[in-house]
């Protein structure tokens, strides 16, 4: 490649910012989706760590974690992340948060975060209500996804209910271009197997789900719908694209 190209090629280029919160926690199959992404993982809780300007970037995959969106005293760079995809939102970032990346985003667009009923933990399914979604729309009208939470949020204000399950009222939500997930898309064997190697996730599953719980996780992901989940973030990256 010649300079020009070369110099081309990296003016053009967009940039795909992922924040995690914990190392296994990650995007996951999310990323098969921005081929054409400069991808940069950002482990927002390491010191040091620097969330870019958000003029800088084509998108935005906030994920998950254990803590709690409001944990801000505990975790003061969640105050900074909150700003952060405020920014976003105000400039029309496409942002896509899942689980706790939801939470954050509900809360960064004035959303209330707080204890759901009862933790949500294992494959069960959802109600696509906007069937028209380009995001969540390849999921309707139901799907067989991946809960792992213990908070909710209540709708953010403008923003539209995408999303519902029996024991939650907003599974997800769409505020402009920016989509909130608090479900697990992303998640297939590949990912179970991870997960149940890391303890903290481990101890939630067995008491949530019983001592049988690996195996009931496991029976289920075997039968996740990798093509509309896949899908689904197809349509984000094209979001991203646009």
């Amino acid at each position: 490649m010649s300079l020009f190209n070369a110099l081309i090629a990296a003016t053009t280029t967009r940039h795909l910012q992922v924040v995690r919160h914990v190392p296994w926690e990650g995007p996951h199959r999310i990323l098969d989706a921005f081929p054409d992404f400069l991808i940069d993982v950002l482990d927002i809780l390491e010191s040091g760590a620097r969330l870019p300007d958000v003029d800088s970037i084509a998108g935005a995959v906030v994920m998950g974690g254990p803590m709690s969106a409001n944990d801000t005293d505990s975790y003061p760079r969640l105050a900074e992340e909150v700003a952060w995809l405020r920014r976003c939102a105000a400039r029309g970032v496409p942002v896509l948060g899942v689980c706790l990346g939801a939470q954050l985003l509900a809360r960064a667009l004035g959303s209330t975060i707080a204890p759901a009923p009862a933790r949500e933990i294992g494959f069960a399914p959802i109600e696509i209500i906007a069937r028209a979604d380009p995001v969540v729309g390849p999921l309707a009208p139901t799907a067989v996804v991946l809960h792992w939470h213990g908070e909710v949020f209540d709708l953010p204000p403008s923003a539209v209910r995408l999303a519902c399950s029996p024991a939650t009222e907003v599974q997800a939500f769409r505020a402009a271009c920016a989509w909130g997930l608090l479900f697990h898309a992303e998640a297939d064997a590949a990912l179970i197997e991870h997960w149940l190697r890391e303890p903290t996730m481990a101890n939630e599953a067995r008491s949530a789900l019983g001592p049988d719980f690996a195996d009931t996780l496991r029976a289920a992901a075997r039968h996740v719908d990798i093509d509309r989940t896949g899908a689904a973030f197809a349509a984000f990256a094209n979001e991203c694209r646009a």
